[in-house]
Order: structure tokens, then sequence, then C-alpha cells
């Protein structure tokens, strides 16, 4: 299992408005671009789902509530916590 082209759309377009900013510290914004680099090879380990399901959770107040990727981004949250169970390192 793996994400669609539009779970990645989502993930990284989210991620990136709030995550690649000078603001964000240093290690947060590597974190980010070991996931979307990982998310473009296909090539992401159960560290990497954790690291983003909690980015999405923390983020979880600046979803977009009156808006139809407030459910995109609640299916690629659940879709990223059974990827972190489901795989294995």
């Amino acid at each position: 299992m793996f994400y669609t082209m539009e779970e990645a759309a989502v993930l990284c377009g989210f991620l990136e408005l709030y995550l690649n900013r000078d603001s964000v510290d240093a290690a947060v914004r590597k974190n980010y671009e070991k996931f979307r680099l990982g998310l473009v090879q296909e090539s992401l380990g159960r560290d990497d789902y954790i690291w983003a399901a909690k980015a999405l959770s923390f983020l979880r107040p600046h979803w977009w509530q009156d808006h139809e990727d407030h459910r995109a981004l609640e299916n690629a949250l659940l879709k990223t916590q059974t990827l972190a169970l489901k795989t294995k390192k």
C-alpha cells in the first residue's frame, strides 16, 4: 500500500505550506525534505510515516475546516497511521 498521487499532493502541499518557512526549526525542515524525497522515490519507512503522522496531528488546528481538503487531510492522516503500523522499517 502506498499513497495515491492525490494523497501525496495533499500531504506535500499542506506540509510544505507550514514547514518550509525560515521560522521552522531546521531539523523539522530537513525531516520534511527527507519525507518528500522518500515519497517521490516510494522509499518511505516506518519512521517516515510516524514523523508525518506526528506533523499532521500537530498541524491539525490549521486544517481547512470548511473546505473539502479537510477530509483529504483526515484521510491522509489515517492512511499514514496505517502505513506506520504495517511498515516494518
